[in-house]
């Protein structure tokens, strides 16, 4: 209701500007040269862009993804106002090739970006969700086709652009940008089909987990080459990115944490055999509720003992260490830290991390 109303108040004052423009003007060219030089038309013209925008924001919004849940209300608002003060800081270091082309195309991207931050979203409740209907695959994996084609069109004309001057421009950024964005949906939409195949194989594909693991691990291999290289050419041309400190550095750490729990994980399962030994049948029946594997939620004929006690399928155990090293039921750490380290550093994921079957 706001919206509309705000962009019926805006309709209503663009028309009356034009109007005036013309009227007072009486010929095409003199009214355009009026409106392109009033300081008041240009911000009532702008405006009238914006809320044209929005409008087109919502309509695809409504189209691919239905009413918003609380959960991709709440990322929305958060992502926002970060993204709203970086894009601020970046138009600081291209200010020199300020101009409405240019805060439309920031526009446009913080627009985007909210719904690349949506699908996201809403992969991730269809991945927890038992049951989905068709319609809400068909939905998403439209909406996926789509921003992937939008980032792909985009990021054509900011490098022809860049092609065709030969020397550095906003063009960069906007081709970073969406540089991300598209390997960001790549990365979404292989994740949901991995979903869908372990959906296919009711909850059978074992190495399903593994395969997500490593296709994140490669995403965030991008990233940092990408914030790495962006950076070093922003640097060579404008001076210090402040805006991408940040982003380089939580790419950096969140890369260096993966790989630390790739190895950690390659260095616990590579004899869990004999590391961990089988339960026993005595074991199994002692109590009823260690014979249910606290992962899957299935009844166990063979599992595996940590050294904690609790039981588990081999399977679900290996796929619960790629995420963490501590144990499912009561936290403690699967291997005793070597050097006496503080449990702490080895959970960095969520019980939300857990596999789902």
């Amino acid at each position: 209701m706001r919206l509309r109303t705000y962009a019926g108040l805006s309709l209503v004052t663009t028309l009356a500007v034009i109007y005036h423009a013309f009227n007072s003007r009486g010929q095409f060219y003199p009214a355009m040269v009026y409106l392109s030089t009033s300081k008041i038309s240009l911000v009532l013209l702008l405006n009238m862009g914006l809320v044209v925008m929005c409008i087109l924001w919502q309509l695809t919004k409504r189209l691919f993804l239905g009413s918003l849940r609380e959960a991709e209300v709440e990322r929305l608002n958060e992502q926002s106002w970060r993204e709203v003060m970086e894009i601020l800081f970046a138009i600081t270091i291209f200010r020199q090739e300020f101009s409405v082309p240019f805060l439309a195309m920031v526009t446009a991207l913080l627009l985007i970006k909210a719904l690349h931050w949506l699908a996201q979203k809403r992969v991730e409740y269809i991945e927890t969700t038992p049951s989905v209907p068709k319609l809400a695959h068909v939905r998403i994996v439209s909406f996926l086709g789509f921003l992937l084609l939008l980032d792909s069109l985009f990021l054509y004309s900011s490098i022809k652009f860049l092609i065709q001057t030969r020397q550095a421009s906003v063009s960069i950024f906007f081709a970073f940008e969406y540089m991300i964005l598209a390997t960001t949906t790549v990365s979404t939409f292989v994740k949901y089909v991995f979903y869908v195949s372990d959906m296919l194989m009711e909850g059978q594909w074992e190495k399903k987990a593994i395969y997500t693991f490593y296709l994140e691990l490669v995403r965030d291999l991008l990233h940092l080459s990408m914030y790495l290289c962006f950076f070093l050419v922003i640097f060579m041309n404008y001076g210090v990115p402040l805006h991408l400190i940040r982003e380089l550095y939580e790419t950096f750490r969140n890369f260096k944490i993966r790989v630390a729990d790739f190895l950690r994980y390659r260095k616990i399962t590579s004899n869990m055999n004999d590391r961990f030994p089988d339960a026993t049948p005595e074991e199994l029946s002692a109590n009823r509720s260690d014979a249910t594997c606290i992962i899957c939620r299935e009844e166990m004929t063979l599992a595996k003992k940590l050294i904690c006690g609790h039981l588990f399928h081999v399977h679900c155990l290996r796929s619960w260490l790629e995420r963490q090293h501590t144990c499912p039921t009561c936290r403690a750490l699967v291997v005793p830290p070597e050097n006496g380290a503080s449990s702490s550093g080895g959970q960095h994921g969520t019980w939300s991390d857990a596999p789902r079957q």
